[in-house]
């Protein structure tokens, strides 16, 4: 099996090293963290989120070692989990958007969203019953298919997509009694 430079491979595999240790992440960080952060900002992270996402690679790097993967370019990985995290965070604003904007579509017409809405949406979706929260945020946080949503949980796609209208219901009734939307 080929792995394209700097991809993770399973320990024992035919690539030679071992996972990094303690000190070789923190040589990446050192050497790399400041460029990390800057690439995160180019992307349009503010400050806080840059430095979450840098923070969230090198766990996920740690966390790779402690399982035994080798990573064979870590400054190459290191900069591609970043930016990963990084258009997953705008993937994850946009998706949050297209709720409150299907919410509000069905609720009198609105001219702005405010940006709280998407926190309360979340929080809104946080509060449903587990199986409507975890089609949700599969289908609008992990961008998934209703398809693969339904292998995921076990369930069929109708299903997932039933539960993902009556789970929009329930928000919308919930965002409406607690004031969210107009």
């Amino acid at each position: 099996m080929a792995f394209p430079a700097g991809v993770a491979r399973p320990e024992g595999s035919s690539s030679a090293g071992r996972p990094l240790g303690e000190s070789a992440v923190e040589d990446v960080h050192e050497r790399r963290g400041r460029e990390l952060f800057g690439l995160c900002r180019r992307l349009g992270l503010d400050e806080d989120e840059a430095n979450d996402a840098v923070q969230e690679t090198f766990l996920r790097m740690w966390h790779e070692s402690l399982r035994g993967v080798v990573i064979v370019d870590p400054d190459g990985w290191a900069f591609r989990v970043a930016y990963r995290l990084a258009m997953d965070h705008h993937r994850l604003s946009r998706l949050a958007r297209s709720v409150v904007d299907r919410i509000a579509s069905t609720t009198s017409a609105r001219d702005e969203v405010d940006p709280a809405d998407s926190l309360s949406v979340w929080a809104a979706v946080d509060r449903l019953p587990p199986r409507q929260r975890a089609v949700l945020y599969l289908r609008y946080r992990a961008d998934l298919s209703y398809d693969r949503i339904a292998a995921v949980m076990g369930i069929t796609a109708p299903g997932a997509r039933n539960d993902a209208s009556a789970a929009t219901a329930a928000l919308r009734r919930q965002l409406v009694r607690e004031g969210g939307l107009r």
